[in-house]
């Protein structure tokens, strides 16, 4: 019997909730015919902004908000879309016509400015919500601050090309003058074009030997001392009784007599 009375309890439950919803709707589509009496389409985009706005916000609020943020923004739809949805049954009820109470004129007036208002406000928080989600934040932070680099870096160069001004100008105001000059024909630096030249056939040449003496220079060797042979003869003194020898003749010739061994005659 328990389990019974729970699946039942369940099943009622849908059915109220189901009731209670058709009959915020019913209300708030009778609110919007009195403030768009002869555009059906507008009255069926009035639920979006209301009724339907309140269940998608809270759905929002559990499976879809990541961030803090997020998960403020879709608590402020979901409130701000069932106020609306309140205040378009309480004008409603109101001008449906009972005469239990008198009704204003500022009541039509707020019927208007409610329907801007939430337009409004449903806009701002659906925009928020996707742009406060995790990885589109970073994106926004990360964005923001490389945009400040880049400004900082801009402001930088700037800051050096005007120091640098004159020397730049000055390079610049070379090319040109040199480019004018190449135009003109005045620059030392033309390029000739000749017509090529025949190759001969040429023995080739035996490269010099090499020799140290090359490498000497032509002074030195002209400046070179000549050492002169003189051959040394032993003196003999007459007492001995001996004659001196001939001088040393290298170049003489063999015919020479000179050649000839000299003879001392004996004495008596």
């Amino acid at each position: 019997m328990k389990k019974v009375l729970q699946s039942a309890a369940g099943i009622l439950f849908a059915v109220f909730s189901i009731a209670i919803l058709g009959l915020l709707m019913s209300l708030t589509f009778g609110a919007l015919g009195k403030l768009f009496p002869d555009n059906f389409m507008n009255q069926i985009w009035g639920l979006v902004l209301f009724d339907i706005a309140a269940m998608i916000w809270a759905l929002v609020f559990v499976f879809k908000s990541e961030s803090t943020m997020q998960y403020a923004l879709s608590a402020i739809g979901f409130i701000a879309a069932f106020l609306g949805t309140l205040g378009m049954v309480a004008v409603e009820v109101m001008l449906g016509g009972q005469t239990f109470i008198e009704v204003e004129s500022w009541v039509g007036e707020w019927l208007v400015y409610g329907y801007v208002i939430m337009t409004a406000l449903h806009s701002a928080l659906l925009y928020a919500h996707h742009a406060t989600a995790p990885e589109i934040h970073e994106k926004i932070n990360v964005g923001i601050a490389r945009g400040e680099i880049v400004t900082e870096a801009i402001k930088q160069a700037t800051d050096s090309l005007e120091v640098q001004k004159a020397a730049l100008a000055e390079n610049i105001h070379r090319d040109i003058v040199n480019q004018v000059k190449r135009d003109l024909g005045l620059s030392r630096g033309q390029v000739l074009d000749l017509p090529a030249l025949p190759i001969l056939d040429t023995p080739a040449q035996k490269p010099a030997s090499f020799s140290l003496a090359n490498l000497l220079p032509f002074t030195w060797a002209k400046s070179k001392p000549k050492v002169s042979y003189q051959a040394t003869v032993p003196a003999v003194s007459e007492s001995e009784g001996a004659t001196p020898p001939a001088p040393f003749l290298g170049n003489q010739p063999k015919d020479s007599p000179s050649d000839t061994p000299t003879t001392r005659p004996d004495h008596a």
